[in-house]
This record gives structure tokens, sequence and C-alpha cells, in this order.
């Protein structure tokens, strides 16, 4: 029996009412009866449906009946930041030869064979610049001891300037002079000439393993720098 012929039966027998009882009388008791009848049917329909669910709802069902199957999230894979660019062995361009005349005026050749050289573009007028020369300095000194090469390249620069920035940061590697940007366009093809600072790796065999544009950080340095050991030739 459904919900709607429970409630027909506990209507149909509702008490009658005498004619001789006010109307407001009469009113009220067969309200007091519906209401009566509904809560009949509705314990009812109650108990007909926890039958029901013993079936059809998910909360019934025994644990040997259950899905078992287990989403596993995926390990996510560590992404390369988007200012860093890996080159793979055999993949790379050689690195352009970078020659000339230092900010104390010496002359510096510059070679990469058989170590990690890192070339930093830089100048004593950006600030992005200023932010990130600690991490330059603090990874020479941890590197340099270990065939890590550091050379800088000081562009549109004032070379009075350059100096102070050199000796307020206690950077100690040295810098190329390059007032119109002469050294930096022979890496064009590398890095984009209007990126400063900017970081070039070059591997042991003097090829480009990796290249940073705007600020780095030591960490990047690092792992760039660990990342250009550990695959060294072509």
């Amino acid at each position: 029996m459904d919900l709607h012929e429970l409630f027909s039966t506990a209507v149909a027998d509702l008490p009658d009412v005498p004619d001789q009882v006010p109307a407001a009388q009469r009113i009220r008791r067969r309200r007091t009866a519906v209401a009566r009848s509904s809560a009949i049917a509705a314990a009812c329909a109650l108990v007909v449906g926890v039958g029901t669910l013993t079936f059809a709802s998910p909360w019934s069902r025994h644990p040997a009946d259950t899905d078992k199957t287990v989403s596993v999230a995926a390990t996510p894979t560590p992404s390369i930041p988007a200012n860093i660019t890996e080159f793979k062995p055999g993949k790379r361009s050689a690195a352009p030869a970078l020659s000339g005349i230092t900010l104390q005026g010496k002359s510096l050749a510059v070679s990469y064979t058989g170590h990690v050289t890192v070339v930093n573009v830089w100048g004593s007028w950006c600030l992005p610049c200023r932010q990130e020369v600690p991490a330059f300095s603090e990874a020479y000194q941890k590197l340099s001891s270990k065939g890590v090469d550091f050379v800088g390249i000081d562009t549109r620069d004032n070379n009075t300037a350059a100096l102070a920035y050199d000796s307020q940061f206690g950077v100690q590697y040295p810098s190329l002079r390059d007032p119109v940007e002469t050294l930096l366009l022979a890496f064009k093809e590398i890095i984009p000439v209007d990126s400063v600072p900017s970081t070039v790796i070059v591997d042991g065999s003097g090829k480009v393993a990796a290249t940073i544009t705007d600020v780095t950080t030591l960490t990047q340095l690092d792992e760039q720098i660990a990342y250009a050991l550990g695959a060294a030739t072509p």
C-alpha cells in the first residue's frame, strides 16, 4: 500500500461529527481528527520507507558490497620556473667568445673549457641586480674552490658607479666593461638583450646548459650549476 492509499484510508475512518454540534466546534474536531490521521499515515509511510531504504539507500549496504576503489592523487612533477631555460646535452649551442677589459682595467679572455662558467649580466643602475647580487657573492664563495668560474658583464654603466657597486656588495669575481652593449649583443641568440639582469651557465665543454632571465636566487643558481656540472659534456 502506497502513501496515498494509507492517507485515504485514514481519512475515510474519520468519525462523523453530529450536525447539532456548533459549526466552529465541528471544524475544530474535524481538524484534530485529520491531523491525527495524517500522523498515523506518516508513521506508516516511515515504516514502509525504512524497509525500502534497506535495499535502496547507499548507507544501508553491507561493507563487503561497497566500492573499494581508492582514488590516489598523482604526485606533481616539479616544474622549471618560467625564468629558467635548461638545454639538454646534445642540444646545446656553443657559448659566444667573451673577452674585454675588466672594471679594474685588466684584459680578460674567458675560457669555458674544463669547468662550469657562470656569466651574469648586470648594471649598477639596475635595481633587480641589487636584489640578486648577494646570491652571486655567496655562490662564488661556495663554489669557486670547486672549479666553478664567475664573470660579470657590466652593461650600459659608468665604470666609477660599477666599482662602487662591487665594493658595496663585496663582489670578488671579475666583470667586463660593456658600456655600449657590444658584449651583450654577442649573446642575443641566447638571452634577450633588454633583459637585465640575466645569467648564462656554460658547461665544461663550452656549451650553454641553462639561462636565467630576470632576478635569480641562490637556490636557482645552485640548482642550475649542479645541472651543468652533472651534464658537463654533450
